[in-house]
């Protein structure tokens, strides 16, 4: 081979490797595939450190696991009968075998490990107490050590409640990768967490960090082919690296992964190989102990250290690296990232429908828990009653595991397979159903008084049903009862709302149509709102909203008549608001008691006036769409994308107004038949009745309603805005962790999907300029992501939906171009007005009354209204939860939400009062949140800590701090014995009074008994049937999935999941790269040696042509040179 070839092969190998660089690092900045079970690879990096092992001998536990979703990439079931049911048997073979063996098992702690940032606080608490209960039910077993290491985050509610509960120590693993290395760094993977500041150390807990994820170390994986000596190589490497991101010497190795074990035998004895090494060998690896053990054991093991070295000196701590003191952190870790591309915000929204079923099947549940309850104490002197009843404690316990089951951390974030959500909102709806049927029942055994008498029954009565459109077509001699359950421990006056169906065009029977107080016969007044204009369009034709303004006692029931008067003397007082068509939506404004509403000419805010301060706000409410082609069910990533804006001119405008409700409609992509693309409803609720003088406005006066109906747009991230002028914030805005409000910074170094923060009820901006202390707060009616991009701002992401996928694991796109129907709620008020008033404001949103209704002729025998409690709570005593358990053990949660101006330092006034106005209780006990013994963590109490100003997190600290106000006391007396919390207090009548003290932002739980005798009840001989059951097939077709989302939808709900089984088709990247790495240089070597061959051919044509010319120049010379 000459030199000059050589010199060829070696540049085109050059440029070929050069090609192929290029392109590697053109895919790892714009195509990284990232495994959700694995992790990303910056993820599998074990954190290097120098340094040799501590002079102190280490503690090794390893922790043998599996984690099992309940849902994900397959359906509860499958998972079960597929993989989880081997898994349990191996498993319990194994330890049987072999008594040093230890296991973990998947979520210990709750029902299912929890998502932090969508999950509700009640929800929260219901998955946890079904977990602990079960487990004490069955096993006898309290549980007093955590395991979350798979949420996407972690919310400062999670040490609040959980140490609640009596949990002493949490592990994590889902910390953003910056902030798991800057921990490793400063050595405080191990360090103490305080939820709330008002609650200090009460909220705090001691937390472990996983190194680097839950699963095997790289060198000890069984699945993984490396000889023994590898093995031990790698792991004794790996121990050495972890000792060194910690302060103490007890180490905790995960050995696992997500549904692992399934051949148990197989990696027992792969493990059992290595370990024997080095177990034979722990002085030369410098190890006290090794062995397999349980998260228990590892705490343990971890107090005791850290309580034993509070006695030694500096001195002697320094030589083992201790600082003695360990690192308080108050904050969460919002968001977690995996990369400046990979931000996990995306999923605080996906799925916006399923995460409202969620929410509002929660409160059903709550409704029917409260109703079962009272319904059990009502009648705790029939013996055959009690025995019905408790005939439903199973469906009722059943529908608990279901509202448990889809707080998972891939169900209500959405980010599991289509398939699979599917199958949860399928339970979501049987759960529903059961729920109708048990407060139908627990209705009839609270209300019907004669419903022992068979005689006086009448057999034609029909039961409570949930109605979601009450036809009135064909009831001119009927009535309905209406019976509304508030599910507050406050008495509530607020606007309600409802649809009917009527006939076409009988505006004479709408206007018949009156609704009275049963109690007092009084008649309501009405506003009646057609749902659509003259459209005729079939799905929500001759469709109303009737608007009402209601009483409810606390925790209690009112009934009302609904009927078509047919008395001329009896005249209804009803409005029927026909619509107006306007042109351009700025012709109106809207005024109640509390605020002046203008509008631009697109129909959205503009201006708001509060009339208590006589503040005048120009807020500019606006629709915007982000375009992004890198977003997944759990990213949210704006790079590459435009924001633009959206919903900007509506086809047409809609107003109606009356003495309860002004409301704006606007329809958008409207046609000549029944299409409507979108919908936004303005609304403004009213009472002309009050004194604006004298009288406090109505709580649903308070806000300006937004009601909103889009559909999915694909790779759209659809927002709305709310942006007050002449606002500043200085980039502080706050969101609620479902406990209290937690302080935000927007980073402007940072990219908008970067500063994104989940919401559970609302997001404010505060004034921070001295001449203005105005707070400006938007609620919403589901979870969802936020931030504030500018000064002013609110921005809400209100949809999402995309055809590529973020490579997290789900390996499918998350197509979700579904209707999602919704509402926000805007208000704004002066600061200390909403420091009393916003978090009760939140709780009336969450918890609307729940309507059932009874068609009847005759309502004979029934009570027209029922109150539980002799007393209205506290204002700033919220009742959480009231429920019963096994064995008729009932538990009721308080909750101070701190509704009090925190400038006075007042508390609230003590209540003397009997909790129930006629219940019999006993045995009143405080337990801790899930309701079982509450046992006290020495460690937190007796244990320094410091606070590290350099941690990378810099916001998310409470807002306010109320730990040096007064608890909240409430004096409860009742007719029962063994009242005893922490002692027994004899008052008059020989009533047992209790006194119960509850800080700012603590829930105190507490169970207790009705009186009466279980051991007489008898067996259900089926001589008294309880009432009917209702056909659930008639139900799930008719009610179900006939049901609108809201009172103006024009589409009943319709989740769009799809069968997304199997492999996803994705583009192959890895492909891609080899093809353009091998190809491309491939092909310009070809382009290059044709075009050498094409100059080599040309040059030679020229020199050829050259050689014509001069012979015929030589030939013509002798031509003309011959005689």
């Amino acid at each position: 081979m000459n030199k000059t070839k050589l010199i060829k092969i070696i540049f085109v190998i050059g440029v070929w490797i050069l090609l192929s660089t290029f392109i590697i690092n053109i895919y790892n900045e714009n195509f990284e595939i990232v495994n959700y079970n694995n992790n990303s690879q910056s993820l599998k990096k074990i954190f290097q450190l120098n340094g040799d092992l501590k002079d102190e001998k280490l503690s090794i536990f390893l922790i043998p696991h599996s984690h099992c979703d309940s849902g994900w990439l397959q359906d509860y079931d499958w998972y079960y009968n597929h993989v989880v049911q081997y898994i349990l048997s191996g498993i319990v073979n194994e330890l049987n075998l072999d008594k040093e063996k230890k296991f973990n098992w998947v979520e210990i702690g709750g029902w299912v490990q929890n998502d932090e940032a969508t999950a509700t606080i009640d929800d929260v608490i219901t998955q946890m107490t079904q977990g602990h209960q079960w487990l004490k039910d069955t096993l006898n077993y309290t549980i007093e050590y955590a395991w979350q290491i798979d949420p996407f985050g972690y919310s400062s509610s999670t040490p609040t409640i959980f140490s609640s509960m009596g949990i002493k120590g949490l592990i994590i693993n889902r910390v953003s990768d910056d902030v798991k290395s800057y921990m490793k760094s400063a050595k405080e993977m191990e360090f103490i967490w305080k939820g709330s500041e008002s609650l200090g150390e009460q909220s705090q807990m001691l937390v472990s960090t996983l190194n680097v994820h839950y699963d095997y170390p790289k060198h000890i994986d069984p699945k993984k082919d490396f000889s023994l000596e590898e093995r031990v190589k790698g792991f004794t490497k790996y121990i050495k690296d972890l000792s060194n991101t910690r302060e103490s010497s007890i180490l905790m190795i995960p050995l696992g992964d997500d549904f692992r074990y399934s051949n148990a035998k197989n990696e027992f004895s792969v493990s059992k190989e290595w370990l024997k090494v080095i177990q034979d060998n722990k002085e030369k690896y410098n190890i006290k102990e090794i062995k397999y053990a349980t998260i228990d054991e590892y705490f343990i093991a971890l107090e005791d250290e850290f309580m034993n070295k509070l006695g030694k000196t500096v001195e002697e701590n320094l030589k083992t690296g201790f600082s003695s003191t360990l690192s308080l952190y108050n904050k969460d870790f919002f968001p977690y990232s995996t990369g400046d591309l990979e931000y996990w915000t995306g999923y605080y929204t996906t799925r916006p429908l399923l995460k409202r079923l969620i929410r509002e099947s929660s409160l059903l549940q709550k409704s029917s828990d409260i109703l079962y309850t009272l319904a059990i104490g009502e009648n705790s002197n029939n013996q055959i009653d009690i025995n019905n009843l408790q005939t439903l404690s199973n469906q009722l316990n059943e529908n608990r595991n279901t509202i448990a089951l889809v707080q998972h951390h891939d169900i209500v974030t959405g980010t599991s397979r289509s398939f699979v959500l599917n199958d949860n909102f399928q339970r979501l709806q049987k759960s529903r159903i059961s729920n109708y049927n048990i407060i139908s029942n627990s209705l009839e055994y609270l209300l019907n008084k004669d419903n022992n008498n068979n005689e006086n029954t009448d057999s034609t009565n029909e039961p409570f049903n949930f109605e979601n459109v009450i036809d009135l077509s064909n009831e001119i001699n009927n009535q309905y009862s209406l019976v509304f359950h508030n599910t507050l421990g406050w008495e509530v006056n607020q606007h309600v709302s409802f649809r009917i169906k009527v006939n076409k065009n009988d505006n004479q029977l709408l206007e018949s149509i009156q609704l009275v107080e049963a109690i007092s016969n009084k008649t309501i007044q009405i506003q009646i709102i057609p749902i659509q204009d003259d459209s005729n369009c079939q799905s929500i034709e001759n469709n109303y909203i009737v608007f009402a303004i209601i009483n409810l006692p606390p925790l209690g029931l009112n009934t009302y008549y609904l009927s078509i008067s047919s008395n001329e003397d009896s005249k209804p007082n009803t409005i029927l608001s026909k619509p107006k068509l306007l042109k351009k939506g700025n012709e109106i404004n809207f005024n109640n008691n509390r605020f002046k509403v203008e509008f631009e000419s697109n129909g959205l805010i503009s201006k708001i006036t509060d009339k208590n301060s006589n503040e005048i706000k120009t807020i500019e409410q606006t629709f915007h769409q982000y375009s992004t082609k890198k977003s997944g069910p759990y990213i949210f990533n704006v790079k590459g994308g435009k924001k633009h804006g959206f919903l900007e001119n509506p086809d047409k405008f809609i107003y109606h107004d009356g003495p309860l409700v002004s409301q704006l409609t606007m329809l958008y992509g409207v046609d000549d038949g029944c299409n409507v693309t979108s919908i936004v409803v303005q609304r403004i609720y009213k009472n002309n009745e009050i004194d604006n003088s004298n009288s406090k406005s109505l709580i649903t006066e308070n806000y300006i309603e937004t009601g909103y109906s889009i559909n999915g747009d694909m790779n759209r991230e659809t927002t709305i805005n709310y942006k007050v002028k002449d606002l500043e914030n200085d980039d502080i805005f706050y969101t609620d962790n479902g406990l209290e409000s937690r302080k935000r910074i927007y980073n402007h170094d940072r990219t908008v999907n970067q500063n994104y923060y989940p919401v559970l009820g609302y997001i404010k901006l505060k004034e921070t300029s001295e001449n203005n202390n105005h707070q400006y707060t938007v609620y919403v009616d589901r979870s969802v992501g936020a931030t504030s991009p500018s000064d002013g701002e609110m921005e809400i992401m209100i949809h999402r939906t995309m055809d590529t996928d973020d490579w997290k694991g789900v390996n499918w796109p998350s197509k979700d171009i579904g209707r999602s129907d919704a509402k926000l709620y805007f208000n704004m008020d002066l600061v200390n007005n909403q420091l009393q008033n916003e978090k009760r404001i939140s709780l009336h949103i969450t918890n609307q009354p729940i309507m059932f209704v009874k068609k009847h002729n005759n309502q004979t025998g029934y009570l027209l209204k029922y109150s539980p409690l002799s007393n209205q709570l506290p204002s700033n005593i919220h009742l959480q939860s009231l429920l019963t358990l096994k064995n008729n053990t009932v538990g009721l949660r308080l909750f101070n939400i701190h509704e009090v101006d925190s400038n006075t330092q007042s508390t609230t006034d003590t209540d003397k009062s009997t909790l129930f106005n006629e219940l019999e209780i006993s045995n009143f006990i405080e337990t801790g949140l899930s309701f079982l013994k509450l046992t006290k963590n020495n460690l937190i109490d007796k244990y320094s800590t410091r606070i590290n100003k350099k941690f990378p997190v810099k916001c998310g600290e409470s807002e306010y701090s109320f730990i040096n106000e007064k608890p909240s006391s409430i004096i409860f007396s009742n007719n029962g014995t063994n009242n005893i919390i922490d002692g027994e207090n004899k008052g008059e009548n020989n009533k047992t009074i209790e006194t119960i003290q509850i800080k700012p932002h603590e829930i105190k739980s507490f169970t207790f008994n009705f009186n009466f005798q279980l051991d007489q009840i008898i067996p259900n001989n089926n001589n008294y049937a309880i009432n009917k059951e209702l056909n659930n097939e008639y139900i799930e077709q008719s009610i179900e999935n006939q049901r609108y989302e809201y009172d103006f939808s024009f589409f009943p709900i319709k989740p769009t999941f799809y069968d997304d089984r199997g492999k996803y088709n994705r583009p192959n990247h890895l492909a891609l790269i080899l093809s353009l790495s091998i190809g491309t240089p491939a092909g310009i070597l070809i382009i290059v040696i044709a075009l050498v061959v094409i100059y080599k051919k040309r040059k030679n044509r020229k020199t050829l042509t050259s050689s014509y010319s001069l012979l015929n120049l030589i030939l013509k010379d002798r031509a003309d040179s011959s005689p």
